[in-house]
């Protein structure tokens, strides 16, 4: 049976269908679970992951504490461990990355791969090993939780997640799109565009409303209309 994709394509929809509210928001269906779209950001993310994690290591290597304009504000004390979250962080999505591997591995009935240790050669052949199988998994695993612990099933979503973390650390996330024009419902400049979003979405937590870029459009024009409107009075 065809169910929604479980990604990021349909939060506007997800979001929408939990508000209860009337919407036309179409849904992005799965083939068989994530739509194509989802399982290319997929592959690209992972094939990224390599070169994130070692520009989040360098990090702990040359990690310094920022200093911050002014006076106010300023930390006078220097952690024990500059580059200690670098370190965390790294480690995280390295074991993650094993930890995928192996649940692969046991689901496909392969051998475990034993020679571990090294951590550039264990992310090396992590990765090597999941960009192999990745499409397999990603037909198989559904965007849910494993109940015991409350972790991802979904490997498109660990990935996303570790690609999104260590994005964020290195700086190298986008930024969000900032529409310079009020919401047409809270009429506060809170409308914004993330990439790969579909849609428009208002940053205020009392409003959330949600425009299609053609709706967004039509908004636009409307607040241009009447401003011409008032500049000619």
């Amino acid at each position: 049976m065809t169910a929604a994709c479980p990604g990021p394509c349909n939060n506007a929809w997800r979001n929408a269908e939990t508000s209860n509210q009337p919407h036309d928001i179409p849904v992005t269906w799965g083939h068989p679970i994530h739509c194509p779209r989802c399982t290319d950001r997929a592959h690209t993310q992972l094939g990224e992951l390599p070169e994130l994690v070692v520009a989040v290591s360098l990090e702990a290597e040359f990690g310094t504490v920022p200093k911050l304009t002014g006076t106010i504000g300023r930390t006078t004390t220097t952690p024990s461990f500059p580059g200690q979250a670098s370190r965390v962080l790294a480690e995280h999505i390295i074991t993650g990355l094993l930890g995928l591997e192996d649940v692969i591995r046991a689901g496909r009935r392969l051998p475990a791969r034993q020679a571990r240790g090294r951590e550039g050669a264990d992310l090396t052949a992590a990765v090597a090993f999941l960009r192999a199988h990745l499409g397999w998994a990603l037909d198989r695993y559904p965007g849910e939780t494993d109940p015991a612990t409350g972790e991802t099933m979904d490997p498109a979503a660990l990935i996303r997640r570790w690609h999104r973390g260590a994005e964020l650390f290195t700086r190298r996330d986008a930024r969000l799109e900032h529409r310079q024009v009020p919401c047409p419902r809270c009429e506060l400049l809170s409308l914004y565009r993330a990439e790969g979003d579909d849609y428009i979405g208002c940053r205020n937590l009392e409003c959330e409303v949600l425009l299609t870029p053609t709706e967004f459009q039509a908004h636009t024009e409307q607040l241009a209309r009447q401003y011409k409107l008032v500049k000619a009075a």
